[in-house]
C-alpha cells in the first residue's frame, strides 16, 4: 500500500496538475447562466453613456442655484429632445433621464414644495448630487468581465447592457461517474432492510455540474474487477475525466484501484492523512483523469470539494485554488495531532463557525444547512475562539 501524503502536499499536487483546458464555444446569452467565460467582455460605450438623472427631482446647475428657481421645462427618462435651461432655473426631471447642461445636481421631489418656481427645503444638495455621471461605472474599452468568470445573473446583466447577444465560453468538461457498492440501490428502487439507497450519484453529480462540468455517462458498478475493468475503459473513451466513488479502501472487494493500474493509470495522489477521506485517490491515464472518491457520503463530499473542484476548475480556465479564510471556532473540538481533520461546519456569522454533532463520515444528515468545510489544526484538540481555516462548499 502506498504511504499517505500531508493534506497540504495533495493539495499542492492536484492544484498543479497538466490538464488539458476545454475548448471554446460559443452559447447565446439566455443560456450563459453557469457557463464559464472564454473570452474577456468589452464595454462599447461609456456607462452610464451620459449623465443620468439618480432620483426623481429637479435639475439645477449648481453654481446658479438658489432655494427658489423658476422651473424651465420637464425631461423624462429616454426623452432626446433639447432642452435649454436658463442660468438660476431647473428642470423636472426623472430617474434615468439625461441631464442636459449645464445642469449638473438633482434636488428629490420630496426635499421641495412642487411649486413653480420650485422651493428648495432646507440646504441645497451638494453639487453632483444625485447624478450619475457619464463613464463613472466604465469607460469605452475597458474590459468588465475577465476571462475565467463563472457567469452568474449579474455577469448576463453586464454583457447585455454592452450589446452581447452572444458569449465565448469554456466547453463543458464531460464527467462520468461511476459509483459503486452491491448493497447501494438506485432511483426508484425500494431499498431491502440490507441496503441503502445510492446518495453519492445525485450529490456529486450536482457538484460536477455546479462546478462546469457536463455528466456524459452515470454508471452503478458491481463489486467485480472485470466488469469494473470495463466499466472504466468504456467511461474514458468518451470522458475526459471519471470520477468513481467507493470500492478504493483495502476490502477484498474494493477492485477500482486494481483496475485503474491495470488500464495503465498513475497516480498522483493515492491516499492523504486526513479525515474524512484518507483513501482518496487522483491519477492520470493518458490525456484521461481519473477521481476516486471514497464511499462514505461525507467523504465523498469533503474529497470532491477539495480534490474534484480544482481539476474541474484547471479545465475550464479557472484558478483551481478554493478559497479558504480564518474564521474563529465557536465551540471545542476534537482535533487530531496525526492527521489533519475535516469537517462540515455553519457559519453563525461571518467569522464564527459551528461544527455540528455528527457520527461519522456517513451521516451525512448532519451537513444539513453547513456553509463549508473547517480545517482542525494538527493537534489534540481545538478550543473555542481559535482561528481555523474554512472554505465554502464549492
Amino acid at each position: 500500500m502506498a504511504e499517505l501524503i500531508d493534506f497540504e502536499r495533495a493539495i499542492e499536487l492536484v492544484q498543479s496538475m497538466s490538464l488539458a483546458v476545454t475548448a471554446i464555444e460559443s452559447c447565446p446569452l439566455g443560456e450563459a447562466m453557469g457557463r464559464v467565460l472564454a473570452n474577456g467582455v468589452v464595454s462599447d460605450r461609456d456607462l452610464p453613456p451620459f449623465n443620468r438623472a439618480a432620483m426623481d427631482g429637479y435639475a439645477f446647475a449648481h453654481e446658479s442655484a438658489s432655494d427658489c428657481m423658476p422651473v424651465a421645462g420637464a425631461r423624462r427618462a429616454g426623452e432626446a429632445d433639447d432642452l435649454t435651461v436658463p442660468a438660476g432655473s431647473c428642470i423636472g426631471i426623472s430617474t434615468g433621464a439625461a441631464v442636459p447642461p449645464p445642469c449638473d445636481t438633482v434636488v428629490p421631489f420630496e426635499c421641495t414644495d412642487r411649486g413653480d418656481p420650485v422651493r428648495v427645503d432646507g440646504a441645497i444638495p451638494q453639487a453632483g448630487r444625485h447624478v450619475h455621471t457619464q463613464g463613472s461605472d466604465a469607460k469605452e474599452g475597458d474590459t468588465l468581465l475577465s476571462p475565467g468568470v463563472m457567469i452568474g445573473a449579474a455577469e448576463v446583466g453586464i454583457a447585455a447592457m454592452v450589446g452581447c447577444t452572444t458569449l465565448s465560453v469554456r466547453s463543458r468538461p464531460r464527467v462520468a461517474l461511476l459509483t459503486s457498492g452491491d448493497e447501494v440501490v438506485g432511483e426508484g428502487v425500494d431499498p431491502a432492510p440490507h441496503q441503502i439507497r445510492n446518495s453519492n450519484g445525485p450529490m456529486v453529480a450536482a457538484l460536477t455540474r455546479r462546478l462546469g462540468g457536463h455528466i456524459e455517462r452515470h454508471e452503478h458498478l458491481r463489486d467485480d474487477l472485470q466488469s469494473t475493468l470495463e466499466s472504466i475503459e468504456r467511461a474514458a473513451e468518451s470522458c475526459e475525466v471519471v470520477v468513481t466513488t467507493g470500492g478504493i479502501s483495502a476490502g477484498r472487494h474494493d477492485h477500482l484501484p486494481a483496475a485503474c493500474e491495470s488500464l495503465g493509470c498513475q497516480w498522483v495522489i493515492s491516499g492523504v492523512r486526513m479525515q474524512p477521506g484518507k483513501p482518496v485517490r487522483v491519477g492520470t491515464w493518458g490525456q484521461k483523469t481519473i477521481v476516486c472518491l471514497p464511499g462514505n457520503p461525507v467523504s465523498a463530499l469533503v474529497t470532491a470539494s477539495l480534490f474534484l473542484a480544482p481539476i474541474l476548475r484547471t479545465c475550464l480556465g479557472r484558478n483551481p485554488a478554493a478559497a479558504w479564510r480564518q474564521v474563529q471556532l465557536g465551540a471545542d473540538a476534537k482535533s487530531n495531532a496525526g492527521r489533519t481533520l475535516l469537517r462540515p461546519a455553519r457559519l453563525t456569522s461571518p467569522s464564527i463557525a459551528s461544527i455540528p454533532i455528527w457520527q461519522g463520515s456517513g451521516d451525512l444528515v448532519h451537513t444539513a444547512s453547513t456553509s463549508g468545510i473547517v480545517r482542525l489544526p494538527l493537534s489534540d484538540r481545538a478550543a473555542a475562539g481559535d482561528h481555523v481555516w474554512f472554505t465554502p462548499w464549492p
